[in-house]
């Protein structure tokens, strides 16, 4: 795909819009094309700042009187008003229905991104920068199986994806938001990947996470950043993992851990 057609996709593979295909080959020009991933980046940090901006208030029947006044008013004297005004008001009143619509889908659908996902995101870039590595690979070694408490079993480390289009580059013991991890390093179709397992009576410590794994919801995903981001229950333990994928790619990964 050439650059002019990878960013007239960015907003679609942005909200995980996407098919894997496609978003593949985005993240592959990505990696090549410094531009466009600078590009993709803003686009990502306007979109969070937006989201953050548009939902604040709420639209009460006072604010919409006022808007409506606005209106009658523009109306009757357009004449007065220079061009720039009325698109400056017409602005505002499309900020407003944006910020109610954001409003109503957040109460709805939570936030955008997860306390979870926030924590283990710093985590996965180092492990992309090769700041993060593998302990160990195969078998809990008894040194790391030492260091384990009633926090974190030694079951964790054996849930890892059962999807042969998976390949695992080793394990580590970290923390994530305090919170003790069995933290799986690899590769989902050449694309890296990081699986975080805990247990689940530590769900407490992501308030967020658990009130929407709560509601029912098999897997719960958003998207922060770059990432993927994928997080559901398997048992005793919860399961998640975060990639720069798309949402079907990282949803079915997730789902083969057993």
């Amino acid at each position: 795909m050439k650059c002019h057609e990878i960013r007239n996709l960015a907003l679609a593979y942005l909200d995980s819009e996407l098919d894997a295909k496609t978003s593949q080959e985005i993240q592959l020009h990505l990696q090549s094309c410094g531009e466009c991933a600078q590009l993709f980046e803003r686009e990502e940090k306007f979109n969070e700042c937006l989201s953050k901006v548009l939902g604040v208030g709420q639209p009460t029947p006072a604010l919409w009187e006022e808007i409506e006044s606005r209106l009658r008013h523009q109306h009757r004297s357009a004449w007065l008003f220079p061009r720039w005004r009325a698109v400056a008001l017409g602005s505002f009143v499309v900020l407003i229905l944006a910020g109610w619509l954001t409003g109503l889908i957040g109460s709805r659908f939570g936030a955008s991104s997860l306390d979870l996902a926030q924590a283990v995101v710093k985590d996965h870039r180092e492990f992309l920068q090769g700041k993060i590595t593998p302990e160990f690979k195969g078998a809990l070694p008894d040194e790391v199986a030492k260091k384990l408490g009633e926090r974190l079993d030694a079951a964790a480390f054996d849930k890892i994806p059962s999807t042969g289009r998976f390949r695992s580059e080793g394990a580590r013991l970290c923390h994530v938001g305090g919170v003790p991890v069995a933290w799986t390093l690899g590769r989902y179709d050449d694309v890296p990947v990081s699986v975080i397992v805990f247990k689940r009576s530590e769900l407490e410590h992501f308030p967020k996470t658990e009130r929407r794994l709560e509601t029912g919801e098999p897997i719960v995903c958003t998207r922060t950043g770059h990432f993927q981001f994928a997080v559901r229950f398997a048992g005793d333990h919860v399961v998640c993992a975060i990639a720069d994928t798309s949402k079907q790619t990282l949803e079915d990964l997730v789902r083969s851990v057993l």
